[in-house]
């Protein structure tokens, strides 16, 4: 009888640190796994506290069984008080679940349907020396527009470029988060000192010779070289 009772005892400390755990299981954010850690635990001690009682009752005295009676049943209300909160905390994730697919499904669809705000947009046809002057007016109607959303700004990014950037954004889905990716990316390949540079002699070196005189071949020569 002695080592049934201090196996009483031994299942009583379990059962109260899981009920202190379970307890604040409700007050914090949760996973499927971390509630199915908890239902093990608890199908567990459901297992001993059967065996327990099975035990207790069979062995005690008829004066104690009314005591003992009345102490396992305390313990066997509070194993059916963490099952009801473990199945409510894994309802409450599944409801959780399913708004968020839902309001994922509902962004989506705006995301899709939106209608952009029409502005006059720079084009970059991915020649080094169109960078420049694309970003900074890019930056000026539209990544420094406040008035946008960050997905609104990477799909008119999109819509400016052409050749090969537009191979480099491609992949590149409209989301909110995306946006500065996607402008990283294009400022790591093109905010190139040496091939803008490099671009820019070329220009330079290749403008075609003038065979004749002529105040439009000269202006020409004038504007390339300034630029």
């Amino acid at each position: 009888m002695d080592a049934i009772l201090k196996q009483k005892k031994i299942v009583k400390v379990k059962l109260t640190r899981l009920v202190s755990k379970i307890d604040d299981l409700q007050n914090q954010a949760n996973s499927e796994s971390i509630i199915e850690v908890y239902e093990k635990d608890v199908n567990l001690i459901d297992t001993e506290v059967n065996n327990l009682n099975d035990n207790l009752l069979s062995t005690c005295t008829d004066e104690d069984f009314n005591c003992y009676e009345i102490e396992m049943h305390d313990l066997f209300s509070k194993l059916d008080t963490l099952k009801i909160i473990l199945k409510e905390e894994m309802k409450k994730l599944v409801r959780n679940d399913n708004n968020t697919n839902a309001c994922q499904n509902i962004a989506n669809t705006n995301v899709n349907n939106l209608k952009l705000p029409r502005i006059e947009l720079p084009v970059f046809t991915s020649n080094y020396m169109e960078w420049i002057s694309f970003r900074n007016l890019f930056l000026a109607s539209v990544g420094n527009n406040n008035t946008l959303s960050d997905n609104q700004k990477l799909q008119y990014l999109k819509l400016s470029v052409k050749g090969e950037a537009v191979t480099l954004l491609q992949s590149i889905q409209i989301t909110n988060y995306n946006y500065q990716k996607a402008w990283n990316a294009l400022t790591e390949s093109y905010e190139n000192e040496a091939e803008i540079i490099n671009a820019a002699l070329n220009k330079l070196v290749s403008q075609p010779v003038l065979k004749q005189e002529s105040a439009s071949g000269l202006r020409k020569i004038i504007d390339t070289t300034q630029q």
